[in-house]
């Protein structure tokens, strides 16, 4: 009885459950799969913060600002409560109460200092857990391809699904008039290439740290990096996610700053010419990837093509279709010519109309059929940022801007007063991983934006930072 109410109450499982199904989301059949689970998860987290009140643990840094955020939120579910009543009201109910578990649960892990080897333990073990699943499921997706560009399936027999949208998945490549993109076994293209770029920083950290699955000599644990982030990034590159690559490219470039620049003291101008100069040839390589990303869509696209010609008898197969060789999208729009421009217009229009409070997370297209004849351009502005401030109002979105704003200025300035004896920990690691989500999330629906993978990722490694400065914050120098 007593295991079993220290399992109940075990904060790192119930995190690691949670992100697992969260994760489940972005995978075909899967995603069916994660609802229940992640419902699950949360009452399981009611449980938790019963608990956290009853020994008085729940009170985090700058828990005063969040607790008014998520005030500010309930007021703005409160204010359009008829809009779409009842189903959109309590799925903005749930969404705030996502958001309380983002808050206390993952970014507020580091309220509890003692239990900080365990926490270094956790990072390990969802970096592996998160690595082998991804990499996994990616190269699944390229077996598949070696037989068919693209199989599509549906779920008619489930009048649940049916009734709130037709299930429908393509799993290996979509194609349109507009675009071809890899999905894999993803659901999405987008969710492949985050996953596969967040998979690449995992796979970094476990490197870093020589946990590469117990491997002893070091041309094993190469190769196995090797093959794990060869696959990512063809996977990444073949899914034409921008955003995506954006974040895998400023990680890279950050990193390279802090080894070139900051981690090792500089005792001479020659060494600092010396090492600014690889690092700005590093920086041009990385930006030049931008530059060359179509033609290794087009390399990657051909070696696919003659694979698939081998094994398939592509010749005598009239079902496998010659757009194979050329992937991406002459245009980045959302809907029809209606791109991210588009949105933010629209995005400006509503939050114009209800500037203090916002319309609530939930309401997006209700709005958008209220305001625009043709309807909203997408369900989500794919922005954390701008989706916060219409959702959330000015009053949210100045709130939850503070509420950053002081805990990663309180990151750095961490980091730079720790600096060398962070070295060898993989807090730098999260920080640049934080830094390059941040512009990410300039894209992408991250934050607190939807109940998704991207966003609780952002959490999640926000509370291993922030662990980390609970910890070794008040050491003496």
């Amino acid at each position: 009885m007593e295991v079993c109410s220290r399992n109940l109450y075990n904060e790192a499982v119930f995190r690691i459950a949670y992100f697992v199904s969260l994760f489940f989301s972005g995978v075909v059949f899967l995603d069916i799969l994660s609802v229940p689970l992640c419902a699950a998860a949360l009452i399981w987290s009611v449980l938790i913060f019963i608990h956290r009140l009853k020994i008085g643990t729940l009170n985090v840094k700058y828990s005063k600002i969040i607790v008014l955020f998520l005030l500010f939120s309930v007021i703005t579910a409160l204010i359009n409560v008829t809009v779409g009543f009842p189903i959109n009201f309590l799925a903005g109910l749930v969404i705030i109460y996502h958001a309380a578990v983002c808050f206390f649960l993952f970014y507020g892990m580091h309220g509890d200092t003692a239990n900080f080897e365990a926490i270094k333990r956790e990072i390990i073990l969802i970096c592996k857990i998160l690595v082998v699943i991804s990499t996994t499921l990616v190269l699944l997706s390229f077996v598949l391809l070696m037989f068919k560009d693209s199989f599509t399936f549906s779920l008619p027999m489930f009048p649940m699904i049916e009734r709130y949208g037709r299930y429908e998945r393509v799993v290996g490549i979509i194609k349109s008039a507009e675009s071809v993109r890899f999905t894999g076994v993803f659901i999405n293209p987008n969710i492949l290439a985050f996953c596969s770029a967040v998979s690449i920083i995992f796979c970094h950290i476990l490197y870093r740290t020589n946990q590469i699955f117990n491997l002893e000599k070091k041309w094993s644990k190469v190769l196995l990096v090797t093959v794990i982030v060869s696959a990512h990034f063809l996977a990444l590159i073949l899914s034409d996610s921008i955003a995506s690559f954006l974040l895998l490219v400023i990680y890279a470039v950050l990193w390279m700053f802090y080894k070139m620049i900051l981690e090792n003291k500089i005792s001479s101008i020659k060494i600092v010419a010396k090492h600014s100069a690889l690092f700005l040839l590093g920086c041009l390589v990385l930006v030049g990837l931008f530059g060359f990303r179509a033609c290794f869509q087009n390399s990657a696209s051909d070696i696919i093509d003659n694979v698939c010609s081998i094994i398939t008898n592509y010749a005598s197969n009239p079902d496998i279709n010659n757009d194979i060789v050329h992937f991406g999208r002459p245009n980045y729009d959302l809907r029809e010519g209606s791109g991210r421009s588009r949105l933010l217009a629209q995005g400006f229009y509503i939050f114009f109309r209800h500037p203090l409070f916002g319309i609530g997370s939930t309401n997006v297209v209700e709005y958008g059929n209220v305001y625009f004849e043709e309807g909203i351009a997408f369900s989500n502005f794919h922005n954390g940022y701008f989706s916060i401030l219409v959702c959330n109002g000015a009053v949210g979105f100045i709130t939850f801007a503070v509420f950053l704003t002081m805990v990663m200025l309180n990151l750095l300035i961490f980091f730079f007063r720790k600096c060398a004896r962070l070295k060898d920990t993989v807090f730098v690691n999260l920080l640049i991983c934080l830094l390059a989500y941040l512009v990410f999330a300039l894209f992408e629906k991250a934050l607190l934006s939807e109940i998704n993978f991207m966003s609780i990722f952002f959490w999640l490694v926000l509370g291993y930072a922030m662990a980390f400065f609970a910890k070794h914050n008040d050491e003496k120098e």
